[in-house]
């Protein structure tokens, strides 16, 4: 993903950007939402610095996946929280 498509990305309206978590990696509604909240409350307070950090961790997330090829995301009861904190350790 470039600079100018992840730009237009994280300016999409709020429903389009969880629609486009939704397409590209199987994100649900609600696993978006608790992961808006997340960064929301670990000092992402801004909508574009949240929304680029999803998108980054995310991307994270993917490439840690044995079988790149299966982009679905899924993490497990209690693991995304985890999976969380793991990013912003590696990404300081």
């Amino acid at each position: 993903m470039t600079f100018v498509e992840q730009k237009t990305i994280i300016n999409l309206p709020d429903l389009s950007f969880s629609r486009y978590c939704k397409e590209t990696f199987g994100l649900n509604r609600g696993v978006y939402n608790t992961i808006d909240e997340w960064f929301y409350k670990n000092s992402a307070e801004s909508i574009e610095v949240r929304r680029k950090k999803i998108l980054d961790f995310l991307l994270f997330y993917i490439s840690s996946l044995k079988d790149v090829e299966e982009c679905k995301i899924k993490f497990g009861k209690g693991n995304l929280i985890n999976l969380l904190a793991e990013y912003m350790n590696t990404a300081v």
